[in-house]
């Protein structure tokens, strides 16, 4: 995700340079072709082609706002996460156990909050489909046997969760309605975790961005011949421009389209993750805790 406010044209352009530079190069062949070869055979009506870029805005306004739905769903399911999971950490310190606190409660809690931990990195990883592992570091030697192997790590942590609490209630270290009111938080994570999968495994109709993608390109070889019958080679400047406006403003929409690839606009999951490692492990007095990750080139947060 980017953390600048501002993202100048010039900062698009060099990042998008390539096609930029065929848009350039299609819009000057198109023109020097019209008015070298075609013009005393071939008319182009600008009411036609002003119409067709009219239809263009409005399918591209209509790709970009559903993308940018996804993008907004994928933070505010990332944001409940959030929220769930401090209180998640809160209960298990507060909920647990008589007025004493036992080793055994201590272990039980120190166990379930990183076992939570655990199942953040294994959700972000399985989103992102890396094989990094990084869950591993809080998880017992058995948990990890446990949920090795496992087509979904995340869902087989939160089961090892719902057989802690269940163990718990029957020793007595919490009642009947507080094991309900654990269970209650494990379901919303299973519920944001299912949300989160629901966006990465949809997958936007591809016809509909490649007939944008074919449109767009379309108006950029007829725009500039219809323009150049009124204003010549100053056609390309004018057309070049349009057609850049309109490229951009799709890539744009493309690059919200799929916010959990990693990407520099995706939802910033490694650093969502870590910003909850960090709360849970000062809840539990951990001594060895990571710094926050850090804006990419003061850019972007992963």
């Amino acid at each position: 995700m980017y953390v600048k406010k501002r993202v100048s044209i010039i900062e698009h352009i060099v990042e998008n340079w390539k096609v930029v530079a065929l848009l350039l190069v299609t819009v000057a062949a198109a023109t020097v072709v019209y008015l070298e070869l075609l013009r005393p055979f071939v008319t182009v009506s600008m009411i036609v082609v002003t119409g067709f870029s009219t239809a263009i805005s409005f399918f591209i306004a209509f790709f970009t706002a559903q993308a940018y739905d996804r993008w907004w769903e994928a933070r505010k399911i990332w944001g409940t996460i959030v929220n769930d999971s401090r209180s998640f950490g809160r209960m298990v310190m507060t909920l647990f156990g008589k007025a004493e606190r036992t080793s055994e409660v201590t272990t039980i809690q120190k166990r379930l909050v990183r076992r939570h931990i655990a199942h953040l990195y294994a959700v972000k990883e399985q989103l992102r489909r890396e094989s990094t592992k990084e869950y591993s570091a809080y998880l017992s030697d058995e948990d990890a046997s446990r949920v090795s192997g496992s087509s979904n790590v995340g869902n087989a942590i939160l089961r090892l969760q719902g057989e802690d609490i269940d163990e718990a209630e029957r020793a007595g270290h919490i009642d009947v309605i507080r094991m309900a009111q654990f269970n209650d938080m494990l379901s919303r994570f299973s519920t944001s975790m299912g949300m989160a999968e629901r966006i990465k495994l949809t997958v936007f109709p591809a016809y509909y961005a490649s007939m944008i993608r074919v449109s767009i390109w379309i108006f950029v070889l007829v725009f500039p011949v219809a323009l150049s019958e009124q204003v010549g080679y100053w056609a390309i400047l004018f057309a070049a421009l349009l057609g850049t406006i309109f490229l951009l403003i799709f890539r744009a929409g493309k690059a919200l389209l799929d916010p959990f690839e990693g990407a520099p606009n995706d939802t910033p999951m490694s650093s969502i993750v870590r910003t909850i490692e960090i709360n849970l492990l000062e809840q539990i007095g951990a001594k060895d805790i990571p710094a926050p990750v850090q804006p990419i080139e003061g850019r972007y947060l992963m």
